[in-house]
């Protein structure tokens, strides 16, 4: 559930409570219908909390049972009207969440300016629809970092057992920046017993910065392994088409350190936008530095950062192509990195096997990061069957309008699923995207 979701279920209740402060308005049957709604909200948020129902089906029900509940209902124009809302809602409710795989082909098709996909079996590119423009990567960057860690634990200069303290790993912790990742990942741990004297090891830094996809995990890693490291080593694996890596959590305080006082939101977009990539590269490392040795308190910060202005960051994050992520995965997916690298990168990636013990059943290898922001969705992934077939899967998408952004999410996994697991399929969104 999202901030917006957060906001809304909050808004009902506070909306709902606040004519109870007047004493007229504190009648029996009042208290009795608030009890009631607040009790529905918790029911809502219990839904997707606990038992994953998706949101907005959580919250038709809701409002569904508060019209339900409520005694004026039951009269006969009444129940018409209801009847009327229900049937238009469950028909929304249908076109919104079924699943329907077409919508991601008609959106790459109606979208090429803006998407990207690649898609190989066996090592053949099966289908490379503007898979050479470079598109911000947002946290499916990620995986490169991790191939970097893999080549220094590989060339002994790291230790996966070395032990890091929270204190030091917390401190580039932005809070409300990646989605919960972050807190999830120390709940994981804490629930596992992997957190011992307040220390983790940097393995489980590695695998929390893929599984849970932690900012704060990042940019730590981004500043132990070396900026310079992270680009030389992708001139070295050959990914031509990719722009050089910078700390992306630490770069969500950039406009605090160049906003002035008096500076008006639309004055600090354009002081952004005036900023070269190499200023605004060079500007994350110092901040992030300065993170590092204790200099900004990051915990003292507070996100509030406006779409526009998150804009800006989303365009200026670490761009590539979709067939260099290809080319990438490959390199995992066909065992080609140094033996220990390998074995190393693998356990990092391949956490939906790990997640979910239903894929040994069909596959022996899945490694996944996506990467999101208000505006991109993204997904890399490399796949082997139990027949021994091999994908990779890169699927880039930038400037989402919210709607576009919710079916793209909703529908992605049915349109991931049909691809490997039907060749007809793959026949059809490349038949589809050729033309």
């Amino acid at each position: 559930m999202n901030i917006y979701g957060w906001i809304g279920l909050g808004g009902i209740i506070f909306f709902t409570l606040i004519p109870l402060l007047d004493k007229k308005h504190r009648t029996r049957e009042e208290v009795q219908k608030a009890i009631v709604t607040v009790a529905i909200i918790v029911g809502i948020i219990i839904a997707v909390l606990v038992f994953n129902i998706n949101f907005l089906i959580a919250f038709l029900l809701g409002i569904l049972a508060m019209i339900l509940t409520e005694r004026k209902t039951y009269t006969k124009k009444r129940l018409t009207i209801c009847g009327v809302i229900i049937l238009i809602t469950g028909i929304a409710a249908y076109a919104l969440l079924r699943d329907n795989p077409n919508y991601i082909i008609q959106h790459l098709k109606e979208n090429p300016e803006s998407s990207s996909f690649y898609f190989a079996e066996n090592g053949e590119p099966l289908i490379t629809y503007q898979s050479t423009v470079i598109r911000p990567l947002a946290s499916t960057v990620k995986i490169l970092i991790a191939v970097e860690y893999a080549m220094q634990v590989d060339e002994d200069k790291l230790q996966k057992d070395r032990k890091i303290s929270l204190n030091e790993l917390n401190r580039y912790y932005f809070k409300n920046t990646d989605g919960g990742g972050h807190e999830a990942w120390l709940e994981a741990l804490k629930q596992d017993g992997g957190i011992q004297n307040n220390e983790v090891t940097l393995h489980e830094v590695a695998k929390g910065m893929i599984t849970y996809s932690s900012n704060a995990n990042t940019d730590y890693l981004i500043n132990l392994l070396g900026v310079d490291a992270i680009n030389q080593r992708k001139k070295e694996l050959g990914l031509t088409q990719h722009e050089d890596v910078y700390p992306i959590g630490s770069a969500l305080l950039i406009p605090d350190f160049i906003q002035k006082d008096g500076m008006s939101e639309k004055e600090l977009i354009k002081a952004l936008q005036n900023l070269s990539m190499e200023e605004y590269r060079k500007l994350a490392q110092s901040i992030s530095l300065q993170i590092k040795a204790g200099e900004i308190n990051v915990s003292e910060e507070k996100f509030d950062a406006s779409p526009a202005v998150q804009r800006v960051w989303s365009d200026r994050l670490v761009g590539a192509s979709a067939s260099d992520y290809g080319k990438l995965l490959a390199l995992i997916s066909n065992d080609e990195l140094p033996p220990i690298a390998a074995e190393t990168i693998r356990d990092v990636m391949e956490w939906p096997m790990q997640l979910n013990e239903e894929n040994y059943k069909k596959y022996t290898h899945i490694g996944s990061k996506g990467g999101s922001t208000l505006f991109v969705l993204n997904n890399a992934m490399y796949v082997e069957n139990l027949k021994g077939d091999q994908y990779e899967m890169v699927i880039l998408l930038n400037d989402l309008k919210f709607h576009e952004r919710f079916l793209l999410s909703n529908n992605r996994n049915s349109f991931e699923r049909m691809l490997l697991n039907d060749a007809d399929f793959r026949d059809e969104v490349r038949e589809a995207l050729l033309n």
